[in-house]
């Protein structure tokens, strides 16, 4: 029976290029998720570092403020002129 690099090996021969830059890209993403969640494994060890727990939203949810008179970047443009 072949191992799985081999049988892989010979599959990705028969690949187009479009194909193979495909698995590529797929295989490079494995590896930094991979490498993404060790990384959060070592910091969640460490006291200076808060890792939230998997699933949790990336950012929480804030009331914009509203600020009064001329906005900054009109301010900007016009001392540019």
């Amino acid at each position: 029976m072949k191992s799985a690099k081999e049988a892989l090996h010979q599959t990705v021969e028969t690949l187009s290029d479009e194909e193979a830059r495909q698995v590529l890209d797929l295989a490079q993403r494995m590896r930094r998720g991979k490498r993404d969640a060790q990384t959060l494994r070592r910091l969640a060890h460490d006291p200076a570092f808060h890792v939230p727990r998997k699933g949790a939203s990336t950012f929480r949810v804030v009331k914009p403020v509203e600020g009064k008179g001329i906005p900054a970047s009109r301010l900007l443009s016009q001392d540019r002129r």
